[in-house]
């Protein structure tokens, strides 16, 4: 043993060996005790992934063999699952089908009457909005057999953990017809059952457009007077909206409030609905009937002629004396000179407030005018006075030489709205097909659109053909979405629609799911540089309007708060000229050389 001092190395070293080898063993024995967990929690996991395998596998399989046809959708409205009866009956397959919004183009979605249905009334639309759907029907055609089937939408939101709305779960079933509510039955009691034969009959029978209407104002009944004077169908109206069957356009938002007070209201103090046809429909809520209500059209009454009052009397008038026929004639000279001083009044009274109001639209047309110019024109002078400082860098040159561009490009378009605007414009009127310059457009639309926008575009495949300004055209639609664009503030659903109207004429649409506009804003909309937002030209409409009035048409601007807008072209088709005879035609052989 070597020792120095009174320290024993040997033993010092043979003590840091001995735990050493100590710790050694404990870390082999450790790794080996991690090395089985881990190889356990392994084989743990893959049985687990197996398990869930094969769950998934017969989950699949039995949503497969089911033969309703069930999707799912994410929270922005694309489709994530579908099962074999879904692809069947949408005619896509999972590559295909997965990834497509509810409401493409790509199935025709339309009432069974025909007319499409808005993208934000779609069941799984209603459903991310925390809706439950039940019995929706709709038409929806095969885009690989390309047949059309009449279906029933069922449609529920999915909620996540802390009760937020994640996605949509939605069951489609064919059906052969449609289908209406079967009616509760009765609760049994002592008095004879009523004999539904006989109230059918009575309904049928009255004088009266009598129609039934469930608390979303769908139609459950109505009787034969209600179908004979709108021209309907029994088996086409149950299930649909009562203001889309009948009331006007203009009168559906105030019909459908009216039905929504309606149901709040005393029995007998509903305000009634007076229609342009000339029919005022009475409404009586249903008792014990969840919000049903009973609408009672009748004509309405036409103002009484007024009669002639029976001519008085005759009784004998004394002649004037020559002295009073002269005071009365100087008296009526002079009210006539009164009255002829008083009209002339009025004329320069009038003309003053024309002039006014001239200048006043001047004034406001010329401080937007100068407000914008004098933005742009800013913007150029900066950048070209910054062009010619950077004349050595390219880079920076061509950066600034843009930014003056576009502004030059953001005056030229300002001037063409105020050119399309005014009266003397000289615009080249073509034949041009409609439905062919809004395709053409849709790439551009949609980035204008942006990502966060749900853009929907629908033209028709066959000719509609009308004589416009092509370059007024496109201004027109560009600045209805660029509206459409800046009410949803970036983010909503935006449908364009071009179809034709009951009257034969074309309608371009723009409808939006933003805030809306009330009475008072929707009355100004039209007028130039008037706006809510701040930095907006307020000449968006403006522009459509001049356009609509160029082409021979007209804009109309429905809006309500909370249901969103809709701006619509009407322009008149180019009518058919008829078919001319073809001129005859000879042959003649040629010459020979």
């Amino acid at each position: 043993m070597f020792l120095e001092g009174e320290v024993n190395w040997a033993l010092v070293f043979g003590v840091v060996a001995a735990i050493c080898v100590v710790v050694a063993i404990m870390g082999f024995i450790a790794a080996a005790r991690w090395g089985l967990a881990y190889r356990n929690a392994t084989a743990q996991l893959e049985h687990a992934l197996m398990n869930h395998e094969g769950s998934s596998r017969r989950l699949r399989e039995v949503l497969d063999a089911i033969p309703v046809a069930l999707v799912e959708t994410d929270l922005g409205g694309k489709f994530i699952f579908a099962n074999r009866a879904a692809h069947q009956l949408l005619g896509r397959r999972d590559a295909e089908l997965l990834g497509l919004r509810f409401h493409s183009a790509t199935w025709g979605i339309t009432y069974p009457d025909g007319r499409p249905v808005p993208p934000d009334l779609l069941p799984s639309a209603r459903a991310l909005r925390g809706q439950t759907v039940k019995g929706f029907q709709h038409i929806m055609a095969n885009p690989s057999s390309r047949r059309k089937m009449l279906v029933s939408v069922t449609a529920m939101p999915i909620v996540g953990p802390v009760g937020e709305v994640i996605g949509s779960t939605a069951a489609i079933v064919e059906t052969e017809s449609l289908i209406t509510p079967e009616p509760a039955p009765a609760p049994a009691s002592a008095a004879a059952p009523a004999d539904p034969g006989l109230t059918r009959r009575v309904f049928d029978a009255a004088s009266s457009a009598l129609v039934v209407v469930d608390a979303d104002g769908r139609v459950r009944e109505a009787n034969r007077t209600a179908l004979e004077r709108h021209a309907l169908d029994a088996e086409a109206v149950e299930g649909l909206d009562f203001a889309d069957l009948f009331l006007a356009l203009d009168q559906r938002t105030e019909g459908r409030m009216a039905l929504n007070a309606a149901r709040a209201a005393e029995p007998g103090a509903a305000e009634p609905i007076v229609t342009a046809s000339g029919l005022t429909w009475r409404i009586l809520p249903l008792p014990g009937e969840d919000g049903a209500l009973l609408l009672a059209g009748e004509l309405t009454p036409e103002p009484l002629p007024e009669t002639p009052a029976e001519p008085a009397p005759e009784t004998p008038v004394e002649i004037a004396t020559d002295d009073a026929a002269e005071a009365l004639r100087a008296e009526l000279e002079q009210a006539r000179a009164r009255l002829t001083a008083l009209e002339d009044r009025a004329a320069e009274d009038r003309a003053e407030l024309t002039a006014a109001r001239r200048l006043e639209n001047v004034g406001r047309l010329t401080g937007g005018v100068a407000h914008d110019f004098s933005a742009l024109l800013g913007v150029m002078t900066s950048a070209l006075d910054m062009l010619l400082k950077q004349a050595d860098q390219p880079e920076r040159v061509r950066r600034l030489g843009g930014a003056a561009l576009n502004a030059g490009r953001r005056g030229e378009a300002l001037t063409r709205r105020l050119a399309a605007f005014s009266q003397g414009e000289d615009a080249v009127m073509n034949r041009l097909d409609l439905s062919v310059l809004l395709k053409s457009m849709e790439p551009a639309l949609r980035q204008m659109a942006g990502e966060d926008v749900d853009l929907m575009i629908e033209a028709p495949d066959r000719p509609m053909e009308a004589v416009i300004d092509p370059a007024a055209f496109d201004g027109a639609v560009r600045a209805l979405l660029d509206n459409a664009v800046k009410a949803l503030e970036g983010r909503g659903s935006i449908a364009v629609r071009l179809d034709e109207t009951p009257e034969g004429q074309w309608r371009l649409s723009v409808r939006d799911n933003g805030p809306g506009m009330d009475s008072d804003v929707l009355a100004r909309a039209s007028e130039p540089f008037f706006t809510t937002r701040d930095g907006a030209t307020g000449l968006g409409l403006s522009q459509a309007y001049a356009f609509a009035r160029q082409s021979g048409g007209r804009l109309s601007v429905d809006s309500a708060p909370g249901e969103g807008t809709e701006a619509a072209l009407i322009l008149p088709p180019v009518p058919e000229a008829p078919a001319e005879p073809a001129p005859a035609t000879t042959e003649t052989e040629p010459a020979e050389s």
